[in-house]
């Protein structure tokens, strides 16, 4: 799927330029000779260290290089005794991916010209000569209860269910080391949280006996060698409401180097970049955005592309009705102000109940769990998939159901005749005839017709 996207971002005539590291290999001064605008969507690949003394173990590694060793087939093994330190997502795929790794006992040492990722578990000839896995002891510590992690609830489930230790309410202090430097435990203690600052209990410390401490506390980007001018001082790039970076004319940004968030979040910031830099190029001055910013269907826009566009405007005679006037668009209500449709506005009785899909998962247990790495969830086939997406109600749009124009008592609302309508012009209203009864409101099923005296 992602080969498909790239190959179809490449046709679009998009030049690409591999193996280049901007800001080594290329200035920024040079891209700013090169280009008129530049996008930064570097995302957040380094991760956090612990803040604490000893952090700096070889054995302290991040959740982010961690993963990162494990899908690029780097990390086969992990060793017997594993503490994550988070409370996140990260943190919870990282100790589900200790548990089904496990621990193998070898008795020679590693290869010392292994990969930094390998220098937690063993390289891949290694691996091959071993005998039986067991499974690794993993531990999981969080500042916050298991209800107040930030890790999806299913997940938190899931890792317990599959004999992960996660131990809550607790924070690092230190980390042991031996006389070679290595990590050999981790000092905790129990906390409590003021707002997102955890303070220290007195009188609770305890130790957790580990071969490898691994932290899934944050990430940010690496925007060293080059990088340092966009660096915001804690790892990321502000930009403003148009993701155009500050300080920085022809610069922009969007994704996980402004905030780590979600997928979606990622590519509706890009959207915006994207639109913000075609202004920024046509020299356009950039207009206010709206508090919830999404995309949204433009009629004037549609009836443009369909040639239907509204004559140019005239002040001749009485102006006090505008019904038949073609200058004027109506039956339409930009409700980019209002996002969410409130059921009070909805005529449900328009929908028969349909109840929901659920996708199937497949529980592993801490017995089950070494060597699984099959899907846990189960997705909907085509057909179900079909049936789930028809439950949407469409709120707030259009969806040419006709009851407003069998309900009106006055056969005020009548459709619009085909060669002139189009997407979001299917009815018109006769004002001749309308009573402002309110009915065809009240019988919209999604909540689109919104009465009112009009702009």
């Amino acid at each position: 799927m992602l080969q498909g996207e790239i190959q179809r971002i490449i046709d679009m005539g998009v030049v690409t330029r591999l193996n280049t590291r901007v800001g080594k290999d290329v200035s920024v001064e040079e891209l700013e000779k090169q280009f008129d605008a530049v996008l930064w969507t570097v995302g957040c690949k380094a991760g956090r260290p612990l803040p604490v003394p000893g952090a700096d173990a070889p054995n302290c590694i991040t959740g982010v290089d961690f993963l990162s060793d494990f899908n690029q087939k780097q990390l086969h093994t992990v060793p017997k005794r594993v503490v994550v330190v988070g409370g996140g997502d990260t943190s919870i795929d990282v100790a589900s991916v200790a548990r089904r790794l496990g621990y193998s006992f070898i008795p020679s040492a590693p290869d010392d010209n292994a990969s930094e990722g390998a220098q937690i578990g063993y390289v891949a000839h290694d691996v091959a000569a071993l005998g039986v896995r067991e499974g690794a002891k993993v531990t999981l510590t969080s500042l916050f209860s298991v209800e107040k992690m930030t890790a999806a609830k299913h997940e938190i489930d899931d890792a317990l269910r599959e004999g992960v230790d996660i131990q809550s309410g607790v924070m690092p202090l230190e980390v042991i080391r031996d006389a070679s430097g290595k990590a050999t435990a981790l000092k905790m203690c129990q906390c409590k949280m003021d707002g997102m600052r955890p303070i220290p209990i007195e009188g609770t410390e305890y130790v957790i006996e580990t071969d490898l401490v691994v932290s899934a506390i944050g990430q940010y980007g690496d925007l060293t060698q080059g990088l340092e001018g966009l660096n915001n001082g804690r790892g990321f790039i502000d930009t403003d409401a148009f993701y155009q970076v500050k300080g920085r004319k022809g610069h922009f940004a969007a994704g996980d180097i402004i905030r780590p968030h979600l997928l979606t979040t990622a590519i509706g910031q890009a959207s915006i970049a994207a639109d913000s830099i075609d202004h920024y190029l046509k020299h356009d001055q950039l207009v206010k955005r709206p508090k919830v910013d999404v995309h949204h269907f433009n009629l004037l826009a549609k009836l443009k592309e369909a040639h239907l566009e509204p004559e140019p405007f005239k002040a001749v005679g009485d102006m006090r009705g505008t019904s038949s006037a073609k200058f004027a668009v109506h039956n339409y209500e930009d409700r980019s102000a209002m996002e969410v449709i409130a059921p009070v506005a909805l005529f449900l009785g328009h929908f028969g109940f349909t109840p929901r899909l659920h996708r199937q998962s497949i529980h592993v247990t801490a017995e089950e769990v070494l060597g699984h790495f099959s899907e846990r969830m189960v997705g909907l086939n085509p057909e179900e998939a079909i049936t789930e997406a028809k439950r949407c109600m469409s709120c707030g749009m259009c969806f040419e159901c006709d009851n407003c124009v069998v309900f009106c008592p006055q056969a005020a609302v009548v459709r619009t005749p085909k060669k002139e309508a189009t997407t979001g012009r299917y009815v018109y209203t006769d004002y001749g005839r309308c009573i402002g009864c309110h009915i065809c409101a009240d019988v919209c099923p999604t909540g689109y017709i919104n009465m009112g005296m009009g702009e």
